[in-house]
């Protein structure tokens, strides 16, 4: 188990509360991506069989759940945690799900799956953090049947249009501690995606046809509480544990401050994303 997927199967409850909520709305977006293929091969074959690919702690699932209920799901994390938390979080919902979603703690790109045994490959927000991307989604394309579908979101590798004001704002407060941040060394992952371009480039070098990405924008409103919450209690855990109980007071104080000199819609969060879908190709 890497340090990325370390820190996720640790930090599987504060996901979800500090950080899933911020990318649900447009998680689900992929939903409306793919909802055309789904009907089809539902009415093709009576059924449709979809694997989700680092199920997190289910957001997305429990929607795909909802909207399309004769659909079978195998759901896949490599952090152990989140895919117990998304089991969870399914049974105490009430969700309609017996018999329709087994769990699996799986890699991407080393699914424990047949060869050709699902419909749709689904995944967000998750192709950033893996080793090799291309790796990931050659593997999406040995369990897709013959004309099966791979569609995720994921980061774009570029800056919003405008600077996130409360993110400078509590940089600056940290600059205010006078304290050296170690650098400590990256775990090896795909990172952001440069352009719709390479994602689509990147899907036709993995084998599949058909090949094509959009680029669109996650907002999200934060407020002034919720924002230093989440920076201070998940964001900056690891900056927070270098620092003694008056360093702790001093950096809540002055990003407290600094954060409420903005004005409400500075809150608002713009990030850029990409949407990317190809399909594998029929045999004979």
């Amino acid at each position: 188990m890497n340090a990325i997927v370390q820190r996720y199967d640790r930090d599987a409850a504060d996901y979800e509360r500090y950080w899933a909520p911020v990318l649900q709305s447009t998680a689900r977006r992929l939903l409306d991506y793919v909802d055309d293929f789904v009907h089809f091969v539902e009415r093709r074959d009576g059924r449709v069989r979809i694997l989700e690919v680092g199920v997190g702690t289910g957001t997305l699932l429990r929607a795909a759940l909802e909207r399309w209920p004769a659909a079978e799901f195998t759901a896949t994390d490599a952090a152990p945690a989140m895919a117990e938390l998304a089991r969870s979080r399914l049974a105490e919902g009430g969700y309609e799900a017996a018999g329709r979603v087994r769990f699996l703690n799986s890699p991407a790109e080393a699914l424990s799956l047949p060869d050709s045994s699902v419909d749709l490959v689904i995944s967000t927000f998750v192709l950033q953090l893996v080793p090799d991307r291309i790796a990931a989604l050659r593997e999406a394309h040995r369990v897709l049947a013959p004309s099966g579908m791979v569609a995720y979101l994921t980061w774009l590798d570029r800056d919003a249009r405008g600077p996130f004001l409360p993110a400078e704002e509590f940089d600056e407060a940290v600059f205010d501690l006078d304290i050296d941040e170690p650098d400590g060394p990256d775990e090896p992952h795909a990172g952001d995606v440069h352009s719709g371009r390479t994602a689509a480039s990147e899907l036709r070098k993995a084998d599949f046809v058909k090949a094509s990405a959009r680029e669109e924008v996650l907002e999200y409103d934060w407020t002034a509480d919720s924002y230093l919450e989440y920076k201070l209690d998940y964001d900056e855990r690891s900056l927070l544990d270098l620092l003694d109980d008056a360093q702790r007071a001093e950096l809540e104080r002055n990003a407290r401050d600094r954060l409420a000199r903005l004005r409400p819609h500075d809150f608002r969060w713009h990030a850029p994303v990409v949407f990317a879908r190809a399909e594998k190709p029929r045999t004979g």
